[in-house]
């Protein structure tokens, strides 16, 4: 614990290791001293018995100081209600001890008998209740661990008992009961030190395989970033002859016959797929464009429109239902607005499966804009809802998605003064609510 860098680490439990560690000295420099109290304690001058007995006290009390602390802080970062009793607990432990040293040192004389009853209620308070709080708030910790199916919370358990166990023999087992006393206390400590180091070394295991995910994630979207720039450069180089395209059919138009109604008929068809498919590379062209300094009144109509239009390869086996007013709009960025929808469909039809509703939904006045996008696909469960916007957190097989699509959603409705809420179970579908203030956005 004290040669481990933390800084990174992601476990809550490390900040409040220094405080077991330290513990772990102080407590192993009393038991060590305490021995050499007992080998040579006929060689010590009468005169210095006093002193000494002071000193083994005042030992034995900053021995368990730091399990005090450690429990403290443990509690800290453990769920309510244990956070609240733990604390409460600690504190009163120590207040406890406190009025009691009180009331055996009270005075100028102190008989020899007091040190022993003095350690014995040291032993008994801060030994045992301490032992007993780390042990019991580092298993609660340890069991939160196992709820979200990491298996070094485990091992906590297993360190929270051995505590639980050195604190029973350390505390209320008096080490003059037998001579095994101080063995089973070795073999306690023992247990602490092996299961927490395994706790920790194999947090360092599943910490160094989710890098590696993260890694192989980042490999896909650098690559789904270069298909993007290639897009860019195909629906440019589309662009061009659809305009020529247009072009000749215009003077074609021209230079044929007014009655020749059913040759106009399908130049007129021509000019419609020319038209979408321009429609479409110029979309596709605003959406890998990357200038995107200068905000502007944007209705969402025109955003849905867009949106729907580059998927239009993709969205036509589901029912997209919209319902928006065509005067609403708000002052941003049309290219990531349709950006922030397209993700959001594209995570509804694969959630959906090969067909289904999707509703689209945008209400609201001079104040507020409300952004709904909705599907009845199969859901999310409470664990999965509470990663669903962290970077790179995908449910789906590598290769499929990157688990950027939300983390990025979240940052262009924050750009826009926006906030989003996801609702969502298994079985009944997704909502993502998005609240817009009507106001300039933030770039």
């Amino acid at each position: 614990m004290v040669f481990r860098n933390f800084k990174y680490s992601q476990l809550s439990i490390s900040p409040t290791l220094w405080a077991l560690a330290l513990f772990g000295f102080s407590h192993a420099f009393h038991e060590w001293s305490e021995l050499y109290v007992i080998l040579f304690s006929d060689e010590i001058s009468p005169k210095y018995h006093h002193l000494v007995q002071w000193l083994r006290m005042i030992k034995l009390s900053l021995s368990f100081a730091g399990l005090i602390i450690f429990s403290w802080l443990l509690f800290r970062i453990c769920p309510n209600p244990f956070s609240k009793i733990g604390q409460i607990i600690t504190a009163a432990v120590v207040i406890i001890y406190t009025l009691v040293m009180l009331f055996f040192f009270q005075g100028c004389s102190v008989l020899a008998d007091t040190f022993t009853e003095a350690a014995r209620y040291t032993r008994v308070l801060l030994g045992f209740g301490s032992a007993t709080l780390a042990g019991g708030g580092i298993a609660i910790y340890g069991y939160q661990l196992r709820q979200k199916n990491h298996e070094y919370g485990l091992y906590f358990v297993a360190t929270g008992a051995g505590l639980f166990i050195y604190g029973v023999l350390a505390g209320l087992v008096p080490t003059e009961l037998h001579s095994s006393v101080p063995v089973f206390r070795t073999l306690a400590a023992t247990l602490v030190l092996v299961t927490l180091y395994k706790a920790l070394n194999i947090f360092d295991i599943e910490k160094e395989m989710a890098t590696e995910a993260k890694l192989k994630r980042a490999i896909e979207a650098d690559k789904y970033k270069a298909i993007g720039h290639l897009a860019m450069g195909v629906a440019h180089e589309i662009n061009n002859p659809l305009a020529s395209s247009i072009l000749a059919l215009d003077l074609l138009e021209r230079k044929l016959p007014v009655k020749l109604d059913e040759l106009m008929d399908y130049i007129s068809r021509a000019r419609l797929g020319i038209n979408r498919a321009s429609v479409i590379s110029k979309e596709l062209l605003a959406y890998a464009r990357s200038d995107l300094s200068h905000a502007q009144k944007v209705f969402f109509y025109d955003v849905i429109d867009g949106a729907k239009q580059l998927l239009s390869h993709k969205i036509m086996p589901y029912v997209i239902n919209v319902n928006c007013d065509s005067s609403l709009s708000i002052t941003g960025q049309k290219v990531k607005l349709e950006e922030l929808l397209i993700n959001l469909l594209n995570n509804a039809m694969d959630a959906s499966g090969n067909s289904g509703d999707i509703d689209i939904s945008v209400t609201g006045d001079q104040h507020q804009i409300l952004f709904e996008v909705r599907d009845y696909g199969e859901g999310m469960d409470e664990q999965t809802l509470l990663q669903a916007t962290e970077l790179f957190f995908s449910t789906k097989p590598i290769g499929k998605g990157t688990g950027l699509g939300l983390a990025i959603c979240h940052q262009i409705i924050g750009a826009h003064k926006g906030k989003m809420k996801i609702i969502s179970a298994k079985g009944i579908g997704t909502r993502v609510l998005i609240s817009f203030s009507v106001g300039i956005c933030e770039w």
